[in-house]
């Protein structure tokens, strides 16, 4: 999906590699920029949870229902950005690019606490089971409190 090779398999706490960060290039910023404007478009609100929820829901239900007519990519990949930029506004969080021996991707990412979350992967992981956006709000709830914490 996307811009990145995306990971597609699950790390064990013994094999952990942690990332190199990279500032964002004119590239991704303009990939970002571009989905943020689908989402904006669509009506979210990149500040509400509920928002940026049922926007991951309405594109996955359209792409259901397209029966594979429909390109699901740059929908989710709208709701992927979507909730990194939610997390973003929510938090002291900043869009970077992650790279690892699996690959590179964009994330969001803390240097205070190195705290590190992969957006468009966790939507990309649950769309493809057809889970609903239930996530989005748990995980955007999580990130704030860690945050309070810190």
């Amino acid at each position: 999906m996307g811009l990145f090779n995306w990971k597609k398999s699950a790390v064990s706490a013994d094999e952990h590699e942690q990332p190199v960060f990279s500032e964002l290039t004119a590239e991704h910023r303009e990939f970002i920029a571009a989905c943020v404007q689908i989402a904006e478009g669509s009506g979210v609100d990149l500040q509400n949870p509920e928002s940026v929820a049922q926007f991951y829901e309405t594109a996955l239900a359209t792409w259901q229902s397209s029966d594979g007519q429909m390109d699901a990519e740059p929908y989710a990949n709208a709701a992927g950005v979507a909730f990194g930029e939610l997390l973003v506004r929510a938090s002291p969080l900043r869009w970077v690019v992650a790279e690892d021996s699996k690959g590179r991707e964009l994330a969001v990412h803390s240097e205070r606490n190195n705290f590190l979350v992969y957006p468009l992967d966790a939507v990309e992981k649950r769309w493809a089971r057809g889970e609903g956006g239930e996530f989005i709000k748990a995980l955007t709830h999580k990130v704030i409190e860690h945050f309070k914490v810190y």
